[in-house]
């Protein structure tokens, strides 16, 4: 695409690439986190979150390297703002899964046996997503596939809408169970950081669609 040819842009470019896998490791971590934490294996939920808050810090050096040259001037002004948002954006899904981390490690919530499954599965369910995401931004830095990329963001809304239709199960069993009203609370809370993540990667889609708008006028 041309807008993309000067030197600065293929400079961005290059940087959002490597922040994109930067953010897809946080997640894959965070699995990690939360199989080792439901699993009762705490020492080694600890060791891989703290490679997830690594892996945040350096996403997020990438994030203000990529700033630092939009500044500079990289991309027309109008598409330059939108280039800076949609970053922001991804960023964010790296944040949520260092919460999400920072969550179960530091707060420890009690998880049920029967609700365990549920819980991975969301993880599990959320990694696909951010593959879509990636995949639709990767083209539209390159091949500028314009029907991929919105057959992706498509896909992306059906998953999140998928995952929003079990966390609502998930928050009714919780809230009919046994459990004491502080452990409801606590494990509801417990979930809503997991879910935040597919929650960020379903708006950043939506700010890529933005992106590929941009790049048609």
């Amino acid at each position: 695409m041309g807008i993309f040819r000067k030197g600065r842009e293929r400079d961005v470019i290059t940087m959002i690439f490597n922040h994109l896998q930067k953010v897809q490791e946080c997640l894959e971590q965070t699995q990690k986190t939360m199989n080792h934490y439901l699993d009762g294996k705490i020492d080694e939920a600890k060791a891989e979150a703290l490679k997830t808050d690594h892996l945040e810090t350096e996403a997020d050096h990438i994030r203000r390297s990529i700033v630092d040259i939009l500044f500079r001037g990289a991309f027309l002004p109008i598409f330059r703002v939108e280039i800076h948002n949609f970053v922001e954006k991804v960023d964010q899904i790296a944040d949520n899964a260092e919460i999400c981390c920072d969550f179960l490690l530091g707060q420890r919530p009690y998880v049920p046996e029967e609700f365990k499954k549920r819980f991975l599965k969301i993880m599990e369910d959320t990694l696909p997503m951010f593959h879509c995401l990636r995949e639709a931004t990767e083209n539209f830095f390159g091949k500028g596939d314009h029907e991929l990329i919105r057959k992706r963001v498509t896909e992306i809304g059906i998953s999140e809408s998928s995952i929003d239709d079990e966390e609502w199960k998930l928050t009714r069993d919780i809230y009919t169970s046994n459990l004491s009203l502080a452990e409801k609370i606590h494990l509801k809370r417990c979930l809503d950081t997991i879910t935040s993540m597919s929650d960020q990667i379903e708006d950043t889609s939506d700010w890529l669609e933005v992106l590929l708008i941009s790049s048609k006028v």
